[in-house]
């Protein structure tokens, strides 16, 4: 080969080289500007979820203060209901305590009626459940 055909073949690779590279910086460029994009673009979801899980912390915050007030007026209203049974008896009060109790005799027997009572209203009301269900 002559030295001018071969000076033309080492421009030609030369000028597909060149526009080899070209291409690449075009991609190169391309790539870049969708990776900004994309960040971008992840930047903006990862702050709107930082932003709902912030809505989601004070909700849960204020449910905790709310339920932490209502206990705090429970313990009050218990500490109340306690101050007020640890107070000293009125005279009705009293009275009622001092009243004489019934014979243990007569509470046993009142029971055993109350008792025999129950029984029998049971025992009808399982004969006309078994009469129902025969029927």
């Amino acid at each position: 080969m002559s030295e001018t055909a071969t000076l033309e073949v080492l421009r030609k690779k030369r000028t597909e080289l060149e526009n080899q590279w070209s291409s690449q910086l075009q991609k190169q460029n391309t790539l870049e500007g969708d990776i900004k994009t994309l960040e971008e673009k992840v930047q903006a979801q990862l702050q709107e979820k930082i932003k709902s899980e912030d809505e989601v912390l004070e909700t849960l915050e204020s449910k905790r203060k709310d339920l932490e007030k209502r206990l705090e007026e429970l313990q009050q209203h218990h500490r109340e209901t306690s101050q007020r049974l640890d107070e000293p008896l009125t005279e009705v009060e009293e009275t009622k305590e001092q009243a004489p109790e019934q014979p243990a005799e007569m509470t046993a027997a009142a029971a055993a009626d109350s008792d025999q009572g129950q029984n029998e209203e049971t025992k009808e009301k399982h004969k006309e459940e078994k009469k129902r269900k025969w029927m």
